[in-house]
């Protein structure tokens, strides 16, 4: 029996989107904009942000050490000031309400950087919400074990009694391995009602 709900965060309760946050810099030169978006997006250290090894601020410095001083603010704005971008999932809210008054207790489960504290409540549905396990506070992210593992032992939570909404497949994988099942988010509210409602959810 289902007794919790466990969502994701980026493309699941808000839009993320690079390509919007490279575009708010209004560069002229594409060239540019492709130096800064494989500079700050594809960079293997993004990574230790999820970790909790580096902060924001230390990674902008490393994508500023790479591509060249000149380039701080730009990075600085799209590494430290998206949240102003910040788009919630259209209905996410709503049906995040809807289970919340179902009696189902409601977390969160995602792999962010320490900012995360700072815009979590600039998100419409985390009103409702009962606990959170981000990634930098455990050193731990998703698709591997631990993570889940923290979730269930922090919230004193059973694996087989949650659900787990996430946009990606692996991390849903991740998830079934450690008893929790789940389903991949693809950007659609009613897609994921029909699920919730196949599993007798709703």
């Amino acid at each position: 029996m289902i007794k919790n709900i466990i969502f994701d965060m980026g493309n699941v309760l808000i839009d993320f989107n690079p390509m919007q946050y490279i575009g708010e810099l209004h560069l002229d030169d594409r060239e540019e904009e492709t130096k800064i978006f494989k500079a700050a997006y594809q960079n293997y250290k993004s990574i230790y942000m999820d970790y909790g090894m580096i902060t924001e601020q230390e990674f902008v410095d490393h994508v500023v050490s790479g591509i060249g001083e000149e380039y701080r603010d730009k990075v600085a704005q799209i590494i430290l000031n998206w949240p102003m971008y910040l788009t919630p999932i259209k209905g996410m809210e709503k049906l995040v309400k809807e289970l919340k008054d179902k009696g189902y207790k409601i977390y969160l489960l995602s792999n962010a950087g320490y900012s995360q504290h700072d815009y979590w409540e600039k998100i419409p549905a985390h009103i409702y919400f009962d606990g959170k396990i981000v990634s930098c506070d455990v050193k731990e992210v998703k698709p591997f074990p631990k993570i889940y593992e923290a979730l269930y032992e922090k919230f004193k939570l059973k694996p087989e009694e949650c659900f787990f909404i996430d946009d990606l497949i692996i991390n849903i994988f991740g998830a079934k391995r450690t008893g929790m099942d789940g389903y991949v988010f693809n950007g659609d509210v009613d897609d994921l009602r029909k699920e919730l409602k196949k599993q007798k959810i709703l």
